[in-house]
């Protein structure tokens, strides 16, 4: 993947250690650096195997910026992707380096969703994600069990041996799986409306 574009940096949760985003055609890729030269841990994500993706927090934990928020989605596999990010501090000034790369870190991932035709959910208002009341209840990481297990039974129909990850992605949505996905959250009530996803209600500026 040495054709990829370096989007952003922002720092991590972990000590001496910064995240950059990278893409391409075909990826979304963050990166966790340690002393901003040694990659430790990389998450790939393809472009267009995106089930769902949101922003959150931990269940019970505070809203301490250091250690419980994460960027995640949910593949068309089935497969999780949690990735650990620093959360504002609203007790730095606004204008803190740290803030606003952290803010960029957000807004480059809900971006590049959008611009994937994926589906965005969840969020807050500083990262560029405005939802009217009613709210829809956060979602945690032990909550997407079901669907991770439906998607992933639904991936491995359609595997024949001729198939690659690309071909699948591409014909499960052929076959309206996004509508799909989008009937199961508003059910479950992560959802209130379809006008509410990121490519409905993201403000750039």
């Amino acid at each position: 993947m040495d054709n990829m574009k370096l989007l952003c940096t922002a720092p991590a949760q972990d000590l001496f250690c910064d995240l950059q985003m990278y893409k391409n055609e075909e990826y979304i890729e963050v990166r966790l650096f340690l002393f901003k030269k040694f990659v430790i841990k990389k998450w790939t994500i393809p472009r267009n195997g995106i089930a769902f993706a949101w922003t959150g927090h931990d269940r019970g934990s505070t809203t301490d910026y250091r250690d419980t928020a994460y960027v995640a989605c949910i593949l068309l596999n089935g497969k999780l992707l949690k990735i650990p990010v620093m959360q504002i501090s609203n007790d730095r000034k606004e204008d803190d380096p740290r803030n606003v790369l952290t803010e960029k870190f957000y807004r480059t991932f809900i971006e590049e969703v959008i611009e994937s035709k994926s589906i965005g959910i969840s969020g807050i208002y500083k990262y560029g994600i405005e939802v009217r009341q009613p709210k829809f209840p956060s979602m945690y990481i032990s909550e997407t069990k079901e669907y991770r297990k439906r998607l992933s039974e639904m991936y491995k129909e359609k595997q024949d041996g001729h198939r690659t990850p690309d071909d699948i992605f591409s014909l499960m949505k052929a076959e309206n799986i996004q509508g799909k996905i989008l009937d199961w959250l508003q059910n479950d009530g992560f959802l209130h409306s379809r006008k509410y996803t990121w490519d409905k209600v993201y403000k750039k500026d």
